[in-house]
């Protein structure tokens, strides 16, 4: 899922950079509007959050699991 993620908003952020290039050199200019570049922002600043969100999540998780090992090592000691 977050590999999934990750992918998304990189071909999101380089759909809005490919567009916003073409739209300075008067590319594309029939599938090239600013709302469709709006929502690629969007879907970018969305699938990040979410991607580093599980990413805190799972250092988190980690953190806990490391933190108990110290504990029982501390215990055994």
């Amino acid at each position: 899922m977050k590999k999934t993620l990750k992918i998304i908003s990189t071909v999101s952020i380089v759909l809005f950079g490919i567009l916003w290039i073409s739209s300075k050199f008067d590319f594309f200019t029939e599938y090239n509007s600013i709302d469709f570049r709006n929502i690629l922002v969007l879907i970018y600043l969305f699938t990040s959050l979410k991607y580093f969100q599980m990413e805190v999540k799972d250092k988190n998780a980690e953190i806990q699991e490391l933190k108990l090992k110290l504990e029982k090592t501390k215990k055994e000691i």
